[in-house]
């Protein structure tokens, strides 16, 4: 939910291999890197760090510092790569090894950094850094009493941060305990008003506790931010949804459709607006679809139970909704029956 800040390290790791003028040459490249990279200036330095490795192809350090570069381009598979060669160069480069971990969280693929995040754990016993990486790590493995624990770390290290903040609130969120999380994404605010990640975060927080009215106040802004956030678009449409703004939910809705036809949650959409279009059927056999390869989905059963026309097997959904904290489908569980 967030992009990885990830420090340059411009120490010199050449290897005896090479003759004298290749080592110079690989050493001013690298400086050359560094100096372009802090400028921001990513694929220029990304260059000459390809230039560095032509002279010594063993440079750790410049496989390190190309991965940033790749990392900032948002070429995340290729920085993950540079980071995995410079760590199979230098097995005691821990900065690379922190990085190659952070970098496979951010793929996706947490099994992977485990290992990674025990071997750095009494080296980077004192990182904020290290700590913010791990808690997402934990957010992935779906252990959310452990992200806590690092993300307070963190802020117990280097003092509160938009990012770390938002990313313990999304903690928070994920154990259901909403307030917490609204207070989280609120003191993220407090320090960057626009951070958009703690801004659809908090929409989605406050939808949970029903204020359909303040989120989609929250989710507008996210978009404004970021307009083309497949995630961001899919909290908007649902609050305008909520708030009765169909019209503007279906031209919103239209864009998450180009950027993903598949996404489950981008369906759902597709489901609320052909359900308030009176299009049960319709709606019914979308989020069926959605059940059977993301039943995880946010409000898919309480939806499910709406769109169905028979009484026993809509309270069954709400039921499977209440089951998974889904405050909607709890409400309207309990008047089954009755």
């Amino acid at each position: 939910m967030r992009s990885i800040f990830l420090i340059l390290f411009s120490s010199l790791l050449i290897f005896s291999g090479c003759g004298s003028k290749n080592k110079t040459e690989a050493a001013e490249f690298f400086e050359r890197g560094n100096y372009h990279f802090k400028k921001r200036e990513y694929e220029r330095a990304s260059e000459l760090f390809s230039e560095a490795l032509e002279k010594v192809p063993d440079f750790a350090d410049a496989f390190n510092n190309r991965g940033l570069c790749f990392e900032k381009m948002g070429q995340l598979e290729k920085a993950s790569a540079d980071y995995l060669k410079a760590v199979e160069l230098d097995d005691s480069f821990s900065q690379a090894k922190l990085n190659l971990a952070a970098s496979f969280v951010h793929l996706g693929k947490p099994n992977k950094s485990e290992d990674l995040f025990k071997s750095l754990e009494k080296t980077y016993a004192d990182s904020s850094q290290f700590y913010d990486y791990r808690g997402q790590y934990y957010l992935q493995k779906n252990n959310p009493d452990a992200a806590i624990s690092d993300f307070q770390r963190s802020v117990s290290l280097r003092g509160p941060q938009a990012e770390t903040l938002t990313n313990l609130g999304y903690a928070f969120y994920q154990k259901r305990e909403f307030d917490e999380a609204i207070n989280s994404f609120n003191k993220a605010l407090k320090i960057d008003e626009d951070f958009p990640y703690a801004l659809n975060n908090l929409s989605a927080a406050l939808a949970q506790k029903g204020e359909w009215k303040e989120a989609l106040k929250y989710s507008e802004k996210a978009t404004n931010e970021n307009p083309g956030q497949l995630n961001f678009l899919n909290t908007h449409v649902l609050n305008l949804i909520e708030n009765g703004e169909l019209e503007k939910a279906i031209q919103y809705h239209q864009s998450t459709e180009k950027l993903s036809p598949k996404d489950p949650y981008q369906l759902r959409n597709k489901a609320v607006i052909e359900m308030k279009s009176e299009n049960l059927l319709e709606a019914t056999a979308i989020l069926s679809g959605i059940e059977e390869t993301n039943p995880e989905v946010e409000y898919l059963y309480y939806y499910l139970g709406l769109a169905t026309q028979e009484s026993t097997e809509a309270c069954q959904y709400f039921k499977r909704g209440a089951a998974l904290g889904d405050r909607r489908s709890q409400k309207a569980f309990s008047t089954c029956g009755n």
